[in-house]
């Protein structure tokens, strides 16, 4: 008996909704095995050996001491020793954050996560420790940093046991503070600072380094070289690379970053102390305005009123950041604050940094905002309150191509230009363009989501199995094929640059040459499957101004209010570029 499709609809409803009333139970912890015994400069730990690749995994290895009481707030400190066998096994642990969607496990929008969440994964090859001991065969280090807006996400939601075993390298996910935890300025906390880190509100950027000083002083243990790491990351973690590739104080812990779908943005200490206007683009309510929040006393000297600040509970703290109707803070930036940050700006430190800075891969994917339009009710809507559709297919597939080719400009081919100004830096480009997603009911995921924001990242992993929602629909099975090649080939491209220091042909030299940025001459690599067109070199380079005389000038756009809803679009996701698109603005969108 075949279901009628409206039963067949309300019947996931249903599903959709019992799954988000009653979370489901996380996977059993891993079992320690006595082969993954190790000792490291805090103590002995022993992690697992993960199904089905075979490669060792530690989880939740402390890099730092718990950030909590008197150390809230301050930089990084080592962490004390401990007395016996650490089973280093829980890839769950989590800074303070709000659960989402992807956080299959919880009670959406539950706040979760503890301060004390300084930790780091390992994954590497079954090595036995007498091939370690030797040290003629020391691995490559891939560094990984999660997204989230930095205010959520964690280093354990990344299996690196595939680009560990296939490419024979370490891999290393982290965990730094989030949200108002990480990145908080306030005088109270100048004022009363022990030293020059501590100084700095940039406290999530001290838990990168610290991370990577304690890769540079423990990774040998594990067979990896600490003179051979690349750090890499994604959305708001390729925001915290771009930023350590500039940052005098990180210099010599990595030799190579990529910085996957990032954004050079940041903010002013006034900014971040004081907040910026709702409607400015990049709102944010300002430390004191979150203290503000919480009632402290009158009157209070700084160091009192710094006391006060760290006894308040991480529950208050985080609800006193929630931005105007949210559930989260905004999205923190770093803070050019002349002691991590030292110029006016992060584009200030690309455009001159004052050190060569370390090769780079920088790219984008080519339908970034789709991840977000697809929820905007603007521009779809739900079939029976669930499946989505577009409003009008061409305006939501001209919007996203226009906002993600100014994502592109400002954070590929922009800052191309700017290293390569620069003697001896070597810079890498790319798009992700695979847009091969399945359908569902007449939902057309190729079109709602394409080559979305972190689509790239399961091809990165080899992450299909473990996708949180929707597997069989987003990868469908009859697409594998060439899917896979193209995830084994990009991971090829990554490992090759953090083994040789630039991806070339890829680990088994049998790819398309990934040849350098050259000046005047952009060198992109576009990478699909070849029912996309293949993985493949462009020589398209493009400005802010290029995209925005494109979209003026685009007759594809049916309608004049078709054309201006792309406009605002644009200028609502980038607002540090209003100035240069009210230049091309049509005028009868302006009215």
């Amino acid at each position: 008996m075949r279901l009628k499709l409206p039963l067949i609809v309300l019947i996931m409803g249903a599903l959709l909704l019992a799954a988000c009333q009653k979370p489901l139970q996380p996977p059993a912890k891993p079992v320690a095995d006595t082969k993954t015994l190790r000792h490291i400069e805090s103590g002995d730990i022993v992690g697992s050996i993960t199904s089905p690749a075979g490669a060792y995994q530690w989880a939740a290895i402390p890099y730092a001491a718990a950030p909590v009481g008197d150390l809230r707030w301050r930089a990084p400190r080592l962490v004390p020793a401990w007395q016996g066998i650490k089973e280093t096994l829980d890839l769950g642990v989590r800074c303070v954050q709000r659960a989402r969607t992807a956080d299959i496990y919880d009670d959406l929008g539950a706040l979760v996560g503890q301060e004390d969440c300084l930790v780091l994964n390992v994954w590497t090859p079954p090595l036995v420790k007498k091939s370690i001991a030797a040290e003629t065969q020391q691995l490559p280090v891939m560094f990984f940093i999660h997204g989230g807006s930095n205010v959520w996400g964690y280093g354990g939601q990344y299996d690196g046991q595939y680009l560990a075993t296939r490419h024979n390298m370490v891999v290393v996910s982290i965990n730094y503070r989030l949200g108002p935890f990480g990145w908080f300025a306030h005088s109270a906390l100048r004022n009363t600072a022990l030293s020059g880190p501590d100084q700095s509100p940039n406290f999530a950027n001290l838990d990168m380094m610290a991370a990577l000083e304690w890769v540079k002083r423990n990774i040998a243990v594990f067979g990896g070289d600490p003179d051979q790491v690349t750090i890499f990351g994604e959305s708001a973690g390729a925001h915290d690379v771009a930023s350590l590739l500039v940052i005098p104080r990180a210099r010599g812990l990595f030799k190579g970053g990529i910085i996957q779908s990032g954004y050079f943005t940041s903010r002013s200490f006034k900014d971040a102390e004081f907040g910026t206007p709702i409607g400015s683009g990049w709102d944010y309510k300002g430390a004191k305005a979150v203290i503000d929040a919480l009632d402290p006393p009158s009157d209070l000297t700084d160091m009192d009123l710094a006391t006060f600040m760290r006894e308040a509970s991480a529950a208050d703290i985080y609800v006193a950041s929630q931005e105007s109707g949210e559930t989260e803070p905004g999205s923190p930036l770093i803070i050019s604050d002349g002691i991590l940050l030292q110029q006016p700006s992060l584009e200030d430190a690309y455009q001159d940094p004052g050190f060569e800075i370390v090769p780079v891969i920088t790219g984008t994917n080519r339908d970034e905002t789709k991840l977000f339009n697809v929820t905007n009710d603007k521009l779809v809507k739900k079939f029976l309150g669930i499946l989505p559709r577009p409003r009008n297919a061409r305006q939501y597939a001209l919007q996203a191509e226009y906002e993600s080719a100014i994502w592109r400009a400002r954070s590929v081919d922009t800052q191309a230009r700017r290293l390569t100004q620069s003697p001896g830096s070597a810079v890498y480009a790319y798009r992700f363009d695979w847009d091969e997603e399945g359908s569902f009911l007449g939902s057309d995921f190729s079109l709602l989501l394409g080559a979305g924001h972190a689509m790239e990242l399961p091809f990165v992993f080899d992450g299909f199995d473990s996708f949180p929602v929707g597997n069989g629909h987003i990868f469908p099975e009859n697409r594998a094929r060439e899917r896979d090649a193209l995830s084994q080939a990009m991971m090829s491209y990554w490992a090759a640059f953090a083994t040789h220091g630039k991806p070339g042909r890829g680990m088994g030299d049998n790819l398309a040459l990934w040849q350098p940025w050259e000046k005047n001459q952009g060198q992109l690599m576009i990478l699909d499957t070849k029912a996309g067109g293949g993985i493949r070199l462009s020589s398209e380079d493009i400005t802010i101004e290029s995209v925005l005389d494109a979209l003026a000038n685009d007759s594809r756009f049916e309608k004049v209010i078709e054309k201006c809803l792309a406009f605002l679009g644009v200028r609502g996701w980038f607002p540090e570029i209003r100035a240069q698109i009210a230049n091309f603005e049509p005028p009868v969108c302006k009215q």
